[in-house]
This record gives structure tokens, sequence and C-alpha cells, in this order.
């Protein structure tokens, strides 16, 4: 998983206009109140150009965008955009893929 972009938008946003917008017609709302000190998170899982990402979007205005890629093999829990607040860094749990026979 990697951060691709952040920023902050200042007009009046809907997270699935924005997506359908863009092409998107895979996404999900994970989490729509998703507290982080002070701060109040919707978190979205969407399909752009055939990849899987996540959009973490701040609910007090302007609104703090947050866009994340998921590489093949990434997993992604809400607690993975807290623990990115609060420490900075992205974990990263990656599916463990077994061969037949367990090996």
């Amino acid at each position: 998983m990697r951060l691709l972009q952040k920023g902050i938008w200042r007009e009046k946003l809907a997270v699935a206009d924005l997506l359908e917008r863009k092409g998107c017609n895979e996404f999900t709302l994970l989490e729509d109140q998703l507290s982080v000190g002070s701060r109040l998170f919707e978190i979205w899982w969407y399909v752009y150009e055939g990849q899987n990402h996540i959009l973490a979007k701040g609910k007090q205005h302007p609104n703090q965008l947050y866009f994340f890629l998921l590489e093949p093999g990434d997993l992604f829990a809400v607690d993975d955009f807290r623990i990115y607040l609060e420490t900075g860094e992205l974990k990263h749990p990656v599916a463990v893929r077994y061969k037949k026979n367990g090996k």
C-alpha cells in the first residue's frame, strides 16, 4: 500500500459523485465516522483503472483527502489509516499465498 496523493479540497465534496465522474463504477463506503484525535474521516474503497484504492476524506471543512493505492496482495483495515495519521508510516500487511498442499 502506498500513498498516491494528499491534499485539501475547499469546495463541497460528495465522494460518490467524484468517483463516478472519474469513471469508477465499483466503490463502497467502508467507514463513515472514523475518529482520529479530534478529526473525523470517511474511508472509501474504490477501483480505478483496474486497481484497488482507498480514499480517506476528512469530514471537517475544508476536507482533507488521502488517496492510497493497494498493490496486489495488500490487505487494508480501517485502523491502518488511523495508524498512518498517528505515526506517519504505512503498515504493509500482505496476504500470504500458499501453493497446493500447503507449501
